[in-house]
């Protein structure tokens, strides 16, 4: 349960304990960021709540087991994952993006002998000629169906590379926040492995913190820390001192930009401008002012 008993200094202390789930390996770098701001939310909220445990699950799930373990809080009762109609309405989501949005700006990992053909895409149904990866279960594939483009499906993650490079698909859709992570982790494998250089997706998608529906109190406590980091300005300079390297990499505004559609998720979760970091923007210092929006 959330509430564990300890002692300390001889009296009883509640003690809310988080159960957070495994990264797919340890060479996976993109919980990173993740972990950090867990601490930061619970840090911040000792004053109120009181003291906290972290701990992980003793395995990780991919995201359907996942979504299943959480509704029964037991092995695990908190994530951080891209928001899907059916995780909005089954989980307890805390309605603050963990990382501004910036996993919904998209960037393609690929094949580079695959990078003339995507250069030479000017239009949405350019791009439908070619093939996008996607796991099956994961929020960005309804956004990719919806602007009727041409998707290849995978269960398992690592597979998704596997399934790149023997040429199943075109291109893998990856947040600007995780594909350098994932572009070192796996170029040593693949060889060929390339970071798309010319197009960029924005679909919207937050991804957010899902509690365990039992676990109301932990709820409270998540919510509250996140909107204390937002309201203070942390959280922003949480995503930019991890992640601002990331944005530098991918150049956005030399890139073609396609906004697809989002008509999965309740449009209240967009009407607050500060929970999405622009990064347009130029008190960012990614995009010199000549250079295209």
């Amino acid at each position: 349960m959330l509430a564990a008993a300890l002692l300390e200094a001889g009296h009883a202390v509640a003690v809310d304990v988080v159960i957070f789930d495994q990264p797919v390996s340890k060479a996976d770098r993109r919980r990173e960021y993740a972990n950090a701001l867990l601490t930061a939310v619970l840090e911040r909220t000792v004053p109120e709540f009181g003291p906290y445990q972290i701990r992980h699950a003793v395995a990780h799930m991919e995201r359907p087991r996942l979504f299943q373990a959480l509704k029964d809080g037991d092995l695990v009762n908190l994530t951080a994952y891209p928001a899907t109609p059916d995780w909005m309405r089954e989980l307890k989501p805390v309605p603050v993006p963990i990382d501004l949005g910036l996993q919904s700006w998209r960037i393609f990992l690929i094949d580079a002998k695959s990078q003339p053909a995507l250069r030479a895409t000017r239009t949405l149904a350019d791009l439908a000629r070619l093939k996008a990866g996607s796991g099956s279960a994961w929020a960005t594939l309804q956004s990719l169906k919806e602007a009727h483009l041409t998707v290849v499906t995978g269960s398992s993650y690592t597979g998704l590379f596997q399934m790149l490079m023997a040429g199943r698909f075109d291109y893998l859709p990856r947040g600007v926040n995780e594909i350098f992570a994932e572009y070192d982790t796996h170029k040593p494998d693949y060889p060929a492995l390339a970071v798309e250089e010319t197009l960029l997706l924005h679909d919207r998608i937050p991804s957010l913190f899902f509690v365990a529906p039992r676990e109301k109190r932990l709820h409270r406590r998540i919510t509250a820390g996140m909107e204390a980091l937002l309201a203070d300005g942390s959280l922003e300079r949480l995503v930019l001192q991890y992640h601002r390297n990331d944005l530098r990499r991918a150049k956005l505004c030399t890139r073609k930009r396609f906004e697809l559609p989002n008509r999965q998720l309740d449009p209240a979760l967009f009407g607050r401008k500060e929970l999405w970091l622009n990064p347009f923007e130029a008190r960012h210092g990614f995009c010199p002012a000549l250079l295209p929006r």
